[in-house]
Formats: C-alpha cells, structure tokens, sequence
C-alpha cells in the first residue's frame, strides 16, 4: 500500500496554500517519482499550468493526482480511467455545491 494520504474533500484542498506548486513538490508530497508525473501529464489526465517551459500544480491539481493515484491504485485502473473517475468526483462534488447553494437561498 502507497505512503500517500488521499484528499478525498475538496475542502481540504483548502491545506495547501493556493500558490502554484513545482512538479518535484507535488511528487514529494503525492508519493510519486517525477517520471510518474510527466507521464500523466502526456496522457492528459493531469494538466498542469505551463510558464517558462516548467510545470506547475494548483492545490486542486494536487487533490485529482491524489485521487487518480488511489483509483489506479485500489481498482487497478490505468490512467484515463482514473481520469474519468476523477472528472465524474469533480462533477458530482461540484453538483452538491451548487444544490446546497440553491436550497440555502
């Protein structure tokens, strides 16, 4: 089993500061070598921000890399799959939001 720690609240993205973050730092703090990384970000299920020719993550960046990382993982799912759930997380947590908005106006 991975050493990572799943962020599975998109509240908790909210821990890391919202300053853009370098690929070598999101590998550390997701327990992923920098080969790993690079390789998500050519099959697209990752997509960093680009400046200056380097990579750079924003903390919800950092919550889908935790997340594809445990659905590869867990379910043994290659990487667009993983994609895919991530997407469908994202869209079912951004649903929820927006129906808590609506029944609190």
């Amino acid at each position: 089993m991975s050493q990572y720690q799943w962020i599975s609240d998109d509240t908790q993205a909210e821990l890391l500061d919202e300053q853009m973050l370098e690929l070598a730092d999101v590998a550390r703090i997701c327990c992923v070598n920098d080969q790993w990384l690079l390789e998500r970000i050519e099959q697209e299920v990752v997509q960093p921000i680009v400046r200056d020719d380097r990579y750079y993550f924003t903390s919800a960046t950092v919550v889908r890399i935790q997340q594809v990382i445990h659905v590869e993982q867990v379910y043994d799912a290659d990487p667009q799959l993983a994609a895919l759930v991530a997407d469908l997380t994202e869209e079912v947590q951004a649903l929820r939001r927006e129906l808590k908005h609506l029944s609190s106006s």
